[in-house]
């Protein structure tokens, strides 16, 4: 499925969802230091995460960039950044490992549930290949809860399947955050304390915003989660016995 984010549609109306963009990633900023390498699989044509990192700042906040997708991006590399458009990932990432060094961090937002569950196989053993030892993916996906998914997603992963996918492909999970969530569960997970605070909030902010804001507390409520995955440092007996590393 190629479908694209794009700020002049998605972006058109304030939803939970696109709010929840942003803030994944704020998230990732701040996970990315200046002297990182970052790999995005998926970055979209608008590239918002590249505009973050070089654009909208006073200085670069990574010291390399690469970005790929699906679709078709304009033909244009700027600095320390590279793209490539119409570039199948699942197909195709053995070539940027010839290419390019390994990354510091690899970043791949709401991807994963738009293939087939052997592709999504492949796109996290090339993301973890792709890692240098130590290093971090932040992957963020729908929760799906056995009773309704998007219509253009192909594969929505329950949190325990997608926990034993990343294991198998030789990630830990070191956290994993939700990033949306039904506002009626906001007030059944809470503590009294929380409740207060919800109510408090709601003479402010909307249900979308709220949606978001309480949705890291409570990962296993969220409809969507932001999953914090680390490569080893160093491969086990069963990852060598498994072929990782390749």
């Amino acid at each position: 499925d190629t479908t694209s984010l794009r700020a002049k549609t998605h972006g058109s109306a304030l939803t939970r969802d696109y709010s929840a963009h942003f803030f994944r990633w704020s998230f990732a900023r701040r996970m990315i230091k200046q002297t990182d390498a970052v790999l995005e699989i998926g970055c979209g044509v608008d590239r918002p995460l590249w505009h973050i990192l070089f654009v909208s700042t006073a200085g670069p906040l990574a010291d390399r960039y690469v970005g790929a997708d699906l679709n078709a991006l304009p033909e244009w590399n700027h600095g320390r950044s590279t793209f490539y458009g119409e570039f199948n990932f699942v197909e195709r990432w053995k070539e940027l490992k010839r290419k390019h060094e390994a990354f510091d961090i690899t970043v791949c937002m709401e991807v994963i549930e738009h293939m087939k569950v052997e592709h999504g196989a492949e796109l996290l053993r090339g993301l973890r290949e792709l890692l240098r030892p130590g290093g971090t993916l932040l992957l963020s996906t729908p929760c799906y809860d056995g009773k309704r998914h998007a219509a253009n997603h192909i594969h929505e992963y329950t949190v325990p399947e997608l926990e034993a996918a990343v294991v198998k492909a030789g990630f830990r999970v070191e956290r994993r955050f939700g990033t949306f969530m039904d506002v009626k569960h906001i007030r059944k997970a809470s503590d009294p304390e929380l409740r207060y605070v919800h109510d408090r909030l709601a003479d402010y902010y909307d249900s979308n915003a709220l949606s978001c804001i309480f949705a890291p507390l409570f990962p296993d409520r969220a409809r969507n989660n932001l999953w914090v995955l680390r490569r080893p440092e160093a491969r086990t007996r069963r990852e060598v016995h498994d072929g990782h590393g390749d």
